[in-house]
């Protein structure tokens, strides 16, 4: 995020350069395995910043293999959250709610 410099009117009034928030992922992701659970095939949890203190939460997740095909299985997305946060990091708003899926993190 790029930092905002406000530009002085008149000599004496000092330049505010605008501080950016900060980034509360790794807080946001143990939240979010707190109240699901861990997932029985979780990959990774990725967590990206969005606007307004809100955040996109994936949970990737292994596939299972198929038998008799000869295709390698990869991560998809098994689970998506639309958050909003506060300034501490804290998560106020899900959709959709967050509820148990797997074992506890």
């Amino acid at each position: 995020m790029e930092k905002v410099k406000k530009i002085p009117t008149n000599k004496d009034e000092p330049a505010t350069v605008e501080q950016p928030k900060p980034n509360h992922t790794d807080k946001i992701k143990s939240q979010v395995l707190a109240k699901i659970g861990k997932p029985p095939r979780l990959h990774r949890v990725e967590v990206c910043k969005q606007h307004n203190d809100k955040y996109r939460v994936n949970i990737w997740e292994q596939t299972e293999p198929i038998k008799n095909i000869a295709v390698t299985p990869s991560p998809r997305i098994g689970l998506s959250y639309y958050l909003t946060v506060s300034d501490k990091g804290e998560i106020i708003k899900s959709n959709p709610p967050l509820t148990k899926v797997g074992t506890s993190a």
